[in-house]
């Protein structure tokens, strides 16, 4: 009688470790990435040669108030935020996403978080954009794209370098 309370005690003494040992930190952590983000509002800046904006084109001729005008309207030829309203980031946390507009489908591929969860890593068929993750919270998501080009794009036969500077914000 003595042997089969031992026994009872052993086996109800594992079973209470097995239980106790399957807690949350076995749980594999949840990137706050996952799930359903909706477009907020952006920015966007330029410059050109390292020079904001407004202060190449006064470089170039252009008074202040003519240099602000072009420069604002400039800007909102290339992004408004008509651009964005609408899109609709999806994160999966098999590490797919999903990028849909007014609803219908945009992209999909995969994504990696690097970094310490500083860099977006997007891969589509088409390719790979990096984003600076400038904000990620359970329900905020702020996404710095960077682009830089040198061509001659005012055609006066020298290159500049044009740096362009898309800053996204979403919300779950």
């Amino acid at each position: 009688m003595k042997n089969q309370t031992y026994f009872f005690q052993i086996i109800a003494f594992g079973l209470l470790m097995v239980l106790f040992s399957c807690g949350e930190k076995d749980e594999p952590q949840v990137s706050p990435i996952v799930g359903i983000w909706n477009y907020s509002a952006f920015s966007f800046d330029m410059s050109i040669n390292g020079q904001p904006l407004e202060q190449f084109l006064q470089a170039v001729g252009a008074s202040a108030q003519e240099a602000q005008e072009a420069a604002n309207e400039i800007r909102n030829d290339i992004f408004s935020s008509e651009d964005f309203e609408g899109t609709e980031l999806q994160f999966n946390a098999d590490g797919t996403y999903e990028i849909r507009q007014d609803g219908n489908f945009d992209e999909s591929g995969t994504y990696e978080l690097l970094n310490g969860e500083t860099l977006l890593r997007l891969t589509s068929e088409e390719e790979v954009t990096d984003f600076e993750v400038k904000q990620l919270t359970a329900n905020s998501l702020t996404i710095l794209l960077e682009e830089e080009e040198s061509d001659d794009f005012f055609g006066i036969g020298l290159p500049v370098l044009v740096k362009l500077e898309l800053e996204l914000s979403f919300v779950k």
